[in-house]
């Protein structure tokens, strides 16, 4: 006997006789509240049902008696188990019942109503089928009386750009996805649509948004479905901070609407296989982990079905002693640099079985878009070698690895798909064949020392910016795959806040993995972006404000840091920076050591007089120091160039006209000169050196002689050396 319906008693007595089955008494409610959603299609020409399993993106083709015409905005209602939406033929709402048979209703419309309408739902609250054209505004159809009323005209409404509207189950109000991806809420009874936050963004996403079928479960949670890919997303509603995450994979159409149960849950089917990694990697079905129904695909000889992942350390073959990974065998180490192998075993193939597979290649514990190893790799019954290639960057240690056997092109880590199977292994990976060039050789440093008065002379006693550096480099097959560079501040003698910074000539950035910077400071790591933007070249900014992690003396008259009488300490502010390449780099590739170290004027700091007048405040990074001849970066403020003392032209930089520099590299742990006493006192034979442009002539000029050395008093307290020609501070 069919279900009795008391509600549905003027509908039938008001449907068009036309139009009916054989008999209008065969219409067949759904049993109950089905658990699959139901897409409505055209893909040639004459509508097509489907049921689909939004967990997996699953569907099949249902039998179906819908006629000629497209069938759009459809709802299923709860109130008496049927399935209502728009008829292009008869251009009225039709009842669709569990046969998938369509019958037309005839249903008295008001002047004006528009003939085609492909946005809708029935409500959950009322007995009402709501259908919404943005150039005709928002109806509704009583399904007791079959009777159609404007809600809301286009300018009340306005014209949101969607596709489908679904029903939340605790509340009145719809939702939708328009083409830019922003969440709508539309309150029919007041008959008003409000734009909320952006979920998604087309162009990031690379792939147009159309989003035909939308739906909710009983929890809460909505789900949109994308006709241009079939992608699934599934949404969090929480007013503006409503979130969006990949969800499935499900098929694809130009023409694209849904229909579902909204009291129904959507939940994993017990006959799912799951992945085995930490649930960063999204495993869990609550974090819309990767999944595939059970079939007869899949890799090597063991599948098993579960209803959600079993996370390390319990994964599901410790859980159930079944070691169902069986499917990936890696007959070579995984090197950095180097070229490996897989041995990938496959059952139950068909002409559209596609591989794909992860390395978290930087152990950060997610996989990103350039840790694919495999992309749509055909596969066939048996086994099969498959090389990649394991990147410079790549980070020594263990980490996992994800592969998806499946009929699906373009998968991603995350997210259901109908069939096949998802294995994770944990895997490790070595460094061979590294070798290290150091500069300067051995254990040493080498020091840069800066005058910050620049353009002018200022006191020239170059001890402003004192730096002791050190360089690593990591060489693979003839090219660098990753720098360390430790240093320590030797002396800040400036009033003037200075910051400190390392560039890599010729050296995109883009050459470098930004995510795989590590910056450590007395010991500690620092949060921050060390890879500067929008520059030319790769700068590696060390520190803004070098006083941020240094001190004065602790004498009383000590307002410096070791360039003072009186004001020695052992002490060093020191850091290390360690730089993996995205891109290795050929040896010949690389810039000369030291590469080109620099300070500039720290942001928000007042910083000399020209500076103040050139730029109507604070010169920051505009206001660099390089070593004599390095060019300046790309941020450099060029009209400093031949102010004051600088006679800059041409390929020659910061120097004035007799050659002398702003800054200079001493080859060994110098002792500077104390506060404001000139560098031309200290050293006699430094201005001989930075006259000859060919640097030959008193190459030493920084080493003491020994009758000099004959002549210096040691302080016991402060390591001051002082005589007549003389004063430098060790």
């Amino acid at each position: 006997m069919p279900k009795p319906l008391p509600k549905l008693a003027i509908t039938l007595a008001t449907l068009s006789i036309s139009s009916l089955a054989p008999s209008a008494l065969a219409q067949q409610p759904f049993s109950n509240c089905p658990t699959e959603a139901f897409l409505f299609q055209n893909p040639s020409g004459e509508p097509v049902a489907y049921g689909v399993n939004i967990d997996l993106g699953s569907y099949s083709t249902l039998a179906s008696s819908l006629g000629s015409a497209k069938i759009n905005a459809v709802g299923f209602s709860q109130h008496d188990e049927f399935i209502y939406g728009w008829d292009y033929g008869a251009q009225s709402l039709a009842l669709i019942d569990s046969t998938f048979t369509k019958y037309s209703l005839s249903v008295t419309k008001p002047n004006g109503a528009p003939s085609a309408i492909y946005v809708g739902d029935v409500s959950l609250e009322e007995n009402a089928w709501y259908g919404y054209r943005p150039s005709d505004g928002l109806y509704k159809i009583d399904l007791d009386t079959l009777v159609m009323t404007l809600v809301a005209s286009p300018a009340q409404f306005g014209a949101p750009k969607i596709f489908d509207i679904a029903f939340h189950p605790d509340n009145s109000l719809a939702y939708s996805i328009d083409s830019s991806g922003y969440l709508w809420q539309i309150d029919v009874n007041a008959g008003t649509s409000t734009q909320l936050n952006q979920l998604l963004d087309k162009d990031a996403l690379g792939y147009s948004l159309t989003f035909g079928a939308v739906y909710f479960d009983v929890d809460g949670n909505f789900y949109a479905s994308n006709n241009s890919n079939g992608f699934v997303f599934k949404v969090s509603i929480d007013g503006m901070q409503s979130s969006a995450n990949f969800f499935a994979y499900g098929p694809s159409s130009t023409s694209n609407d849904g229909a579902r149960c909204a009291l129904a849950p959507v939940e994993a089917s017990p006959n799912t296989d799951f992945g085995d990694a930490p649930d960063s990697y999204s495993t869990s079905y609550a974090n819309s982990g990767a999944r595939h129904g059970v079939t007869t695909l899949k890799l090597g000889e063991l599948i098993d079905g579960e209803t959600d992942a079993s996370l390390p350390p319990l994964s599901d073959d410790v859980s159930d002693g079944v070691d169902d990974d069986d499917g990936v065998a890696f007959p070579l180490p995984i090197q950095v640099g180097r070229m490996s192998k897989l041995s990938v075993s496959v059952n139950g193939a068909s002409s559209g079985s596609v591989l794909n597979a992860w390395m978290d290649f930087d152990g950060d514990g997610t996989f990103d878009s350039d840790e694919i190893i495999v992309t749509n790799l055909s596969v066939s019954n048996g086994q099969q070698d498959v090389f990649f290639s394991v990147p410079p960057w790549a980070q020594v240690g263990s980490t996992w690895a994800r592969f998806r056997l499946s009929e699906v092109d373009n998968i991603g880590p995350s997210g259901g798909v109908p069939t096949g199977e998802v294995e994770d292994y944990l895997i490790d990976i070595t460094e061979e064949g590294v070798v290290t060039e150091i500069y300067p050789s051995g254990a040493d440093y080498t020091t840069f020392a800066y005058e910050d008065q620049y353009p002018i002379a200022g006191d020239y006693d170059m001890n402003d910016v004192l730096m002791n550096v050190k360089y690593t480099e990591y060489q693979l097959d003839g090219k660098v795959i990753r720098i360390k560079l430790e240093g320590q501040v030797a002396a800040l003698g400036g009033d003037y806040h200075s910051g400190f910074a390392i560039r890599l000539p010729d050296v995109a950035p883009t050459d470098i993995k930004q995510e795989l910077i590590e910056l450590i400071i007395n010991g500690e790591p620092v949060e921050r972006t060390v890879l500067e933007s929008g520059t030319t070249d790769a700068v590696l900014i060390i520190q803004d404000d070098l006083w941020d992690i240094a001190e004065s003396g602790e004498g009383e008259s000590c307002t410096f840091f070791r360039t003072q009488e009186g004001c020695g300490t052992s002490y060093r502010p020191t850091w290390q920076l360690t730089v993996t390449m995205r891109n290795a780099i050929e040896n010949q590739q690389m810039p000369d050591f030291p590469y080109d170290p620099f300070i500039f004027a720290a942001p928000g700091h007042y910083y000399g007089e020209i500076g103040y007048q050139l730029t109507g405040g604070y010169p920051s990074r505009g206001l660099e120091v390089h070593l004599k001849n390095q060019a300046p970066t790309s941020k450099f403020d060029a009209r400093y160039k031949a102010l004051g003392d600088d006679t800059s032209s041409g390929e020659t930089h910061f120097h004035n006209a007799n050659g002398l520099p702003w800054a200079i590299e001493i080859p060994l742990t110098w002792q500077h000169p104390l506060e404001q006493v000139s560098i031309l006192k200290a050293y006699r034979y430094f201005s001989v050196f930075a006259s000859d442009p060919s640097g030959q002539t008193a190459t030493t000029w920084y080493a003491a002689t020994e009758e000099e050395k004959d002549n210096r008093v040691d302080s016991d307290t402060t390591n001051d050396y002082i005589d007549e020609n003389y004063v430098y501070f060790d």
